[in-house]
């Protein structure tokens, strides 16, 4: 009897001790197992695609044991055509293997409308009338003629460009005024804080072309171009401050607080 009670024992320790190591590997195994699944530890950062391709986005991104996938499209005249406009995850930022990158593209083509006449008409009345069909304002070039701010010619890619041509939304139209046979001067408006592209009608409605535009590295992709607002601009803005129709104005744009704030500060000295 005592023989058999030790002997139950022994089977019950031995029965223990096998379902403790293998509750220890199968613990093992899915510790292993999950760090395999979800590559534990092993991130990277992500790819820049902006400006790139599909093409090369896609063989960056299997390189990379990436995913892409595209989300939306817009249109952008100043950017190529089936290039990289956007992206989530933001560049930099660090992911796993397998990730999805959500990408935004600027479309091949764009909805095309007729180029109405607006030679004849005062400036306003024209960017109005471009404007209200999806048309920008390119260049004002100012010739000598008694009807100041009237446009004579209505140009784009440095050709006249006929009523009724067919020719896509979002593209810029060169407009050809009279300056009142004379150098006639305009008041220069106040941009600070201005967005990019309020900033930009706030220029030509005062007679202005847009110069150069410089985004600092705070501005990182489309939307942050879109919120972007300036925080310089020259000439610079000056109560009664004038300058000839037609000439330039450069603007400098950031998303970053602290500029303004500083600015702000130094203004208020």
């Amino acid at each position: 009897m005592r023989f058999l009670n030790t002997l139950k024992i022994k089977l019950l320790w031995k029965n223990s001790i096998y379902a403790i190591g293998f509750y220890i590997l199968f613990f093992v195994f899915v510790v292993i197992g999950l760090n395999i699944y979800t590559q534990h530890g092993k991130s990277f950062p992500v790819p820049d695609f902006k400006g790139l391709t599909i093409d090369r986005v896609e063989s960056i991104a299997e390189y990379n044991d990436l995913r892409v996938e595209i989300v939306d499209s817009t249109f952008v005249a100043y950017l190529p055509k089936g290039s990289i406009v956007d992206q989530h995850p933001l560049p930099g930022l660090s992911v796993k293997k397998n990730r999805t990158i959500f990408l935004t593209i600027n479309t091949f083509s764009q909805v095309k409308v007729e180029m109405p006449k607006v030679v004849g008409f005062s400036f306003r009345q024209g960017k109005s009338m471009l404007e209200s069909i999806g048309l920008k304002i390119g260049k004002l070039i100012y010739k000598p003629d008694f009807a100041e701010n009237n446009i004579l010619k209505q140009m784009y890619n440095g050709v006249e460009i006929k009523e009724g041509t067919l020719i896509e939304k979002g593209l810029l139209v060169d407009l050809v005024l009279g300056n009142g046979l004379g150098k006639s001067s305009s008041l220069i408006p106040n941009l600070y804080k201005q967005p990019y592209q309020r900033a930009v009608n706030e220029i030509n409605d005062a007679f202005f072309n847009v110069g150069k535009v410089y985004f600092d590295e705070s501005v990182q992709n489309y939307n942050d171009t879109l919120n972007a607002m300036v925080i310089k601009q020259r000439p610079t803005y000056r109560i009664k401050g004038r300058a000839v129709m037609g000439s330039t104005v450069d603007i400098w744009l950031s998303v970053d607080d602290n500029k303004f704030h500083i600015a702000d500060s130094i203004k208020n000295l």
